[in-house]
């Protein structure tokens, strides 16, 4: 068989484990089951609730499209890692978990509590959490990382930045995090009437207007986005510092990292609407493909392994 060939096979073996898993963990936590009304009212789907015609067969494909871009990106990093075993899958847990569920669903507890029905975000973490606890050692056991590569090229060590660098350069990214967001925030998200109306909020007209708005009403927004700009990159710090390629392979594995989540945006759900979705779906794509590539450049290597 050839390389392309073994890769491929490797992709669409771990594409077909992170789907069953993720189905199967949406049963076990309850996310999949009937929910509760949520205590304020439904923005969109059917009024007698029924899922609407269709959504299902989208979800299902939005799903499926996910666990293949996510199977994609962690291979490309197991691939290109020096690293291996027990280190290697919970450096992927970390990502998985924390890239694609804590990050996401923080936001959703804060920011959603009205259009989500109670215990959802509990159930949401349950659920990432038990598919990451499969796809993590699936992913190192699929690459054949369970044990230490025998190649005759000798590996390239992790790259542990000093402790000091590690903590400007983050604290400098968690920064530029909190620009992104607003930025993209306003510039995109802001540009449609009906997720204004979704979220009860208004235009104050310009961005510095915005900015100055939310430093008046909720200064603790800048600390919270800027504690999640640092966990952005703290999630991620394991894999880019086993990773053999120099800035650019890091800067474009890690925008991947970044962005593949998103896609479930594609999904029809009764707690979010169409227009609003993908609006949110332009938004993140932009800010998650932009910020994971600075964080990549910063945090890679200078030299191509």
């Amino acid at each position: 068989m050839s390389g392309i060939a073994k890769v491929l096979l490797r992709w669409f073996a771990l594409t077909c484990i992170l789907f069953v898993a993720f189905s199967l963990a949406a049963e076990i936590s309850g996310v999949a089951g009937p929910q509760p009304s949520p205590t304020a009212g439904v923005p969109s789907g059917p009024a007698d609730g029924a899922p609407a015609a269709g959504s299902h067969t989208a979800g299902a494909l939005s799903l499926l499209l996910m666990c293949a871009l996510v199977a994609g990106a962690f291979s490309w990093a197991i691939a290109r890692s020096t690293g291996w075993g027990v280190r290697l899958a919970l450096a992927v847990f970390m990502a998985y978990f924390g890239l694609g569920t804590f990050l996401p669903q923080i936001e959703s507890a804060l920011f959603l509590p009205r259009h989500l029905p109670p215990g959802f975000v509990t159930r949401l973490f349950v659920m990432g959490a038990i598919a990451a606890v499969v796809f993590a050692p699936a992913t190192v056991l699929i690459w054949g990382r369970h044990r230490p590569p025998t190649a005759v090229t000798p590996d390239v060590p992790p790259r542990w930045l000093p402790v000091r660098g590690v903590v400007v350069r983050t604290a400098v990214l968690a920064a530029v995090y909190v620009a992104v967001y607003l930025l993209a925030g306003y510039f995109i998200a802001f540009r449609n009437p009906e997720l204004l109306a979704y979220y009860n909020d208004t235009d104050p007209g310009s961005f510095a207007a915005q900015v100055a708005k939310i430093w008046a009403g909720s200064p603790w927004f800048f600390g919270f986005q800027f504690g999640r700009g640092i966990l952005w990159v703290v999630f991620v710090l394991p894999l880019l510092a086993w990773l053999r390629g120099g800035r650019l392979e890091s800067a474009l594995l890690t925008a991947c990292l970044f962005t593949v989540w998103v896609v479930m945006l594609l999904a029809p759900n009764p707690y979010m609407p169409e227009s609003v979705r993908m609006t949110h779906l332009v938004e993140t794509t932009a800010s998650n493909l932009l910020f994971g590539a600075l964080v990549g450049c910063v945090l890679g290597r200078r030299d191509a392994g």
